[in-house]
């Protein structure tokens, strides 16, 4: 597999390996620095995979591996049981119906009110921290949190109800 294919792939799973990642450490920014060096070590790894297997699949064993890393680091932390491990190994594991996922997602946030709305775009989309997208947004950071925390409330009860 050529860097540019690498690339390209790594694009198209970003989001998913950051939402489990962050999943695992329960920290969006130790979720993307988890996701970063996992991308590098399957860059140096790249010889080792198997094209006919998943991709996604592939990384996210890498980042679990990185995660249990982690873990050893921060052993202080809360750790996931290895039945936890595997509910959410199923949950983030591409379905063939991922796009449905998606497009229900899509429509959970078009039914949210503006301001929630535009407070997930800043955040998951654009990736602003919380203190940015207060700012963009005329607000105080703990405003900004709490609606994010209804926004994330508010698409957990739709996603749940549309399932």
């Amino acid at each position: 597999m050529d860097r540019s294919r690498f690339a390209d792939l790594i694009r198209a799973h970003h989001r998913g390996l950051v939402a489990y990642a962050t999943t695992l450490v329960k920290s969006e920014s130790a979720g993307r620095d988890l996701v970063q060096d996992s991308c590098v070590a399957a860059w140096r790894s790249l010889d080792k995979f198997d094209v006919s297997r998943d991709f996604s699949t592939w990384m996210r064993g890498i980042v679990r591996n990185k995660w249990r890393e982690h873990c050893r680091r921060h052993s202080r932390e809360v750790h996931l049981d290895e039945d936890e491990l595997s509910r959410l190994e199923h949950v983030f594991q591409p379905a063939a119906d991922d796009n449905g996922l998606f497009a229900r997602l899509a429509e959970c946030r078009s039914k949210l009110p503006e301001a929630m709305a535009e407070t997930v775009r800043l955040v998951y989309d654009e990736g602003r921290t919380s203190d940015e997208a207060a700012e963009l947004m005329n607000a105080s950071a703990a405003a900004l949190r709490k609606r994010l925390e209804r926004a994330r409330d508010a698409l957990r009860e739709c996603m749940s109800r549309e399932a």
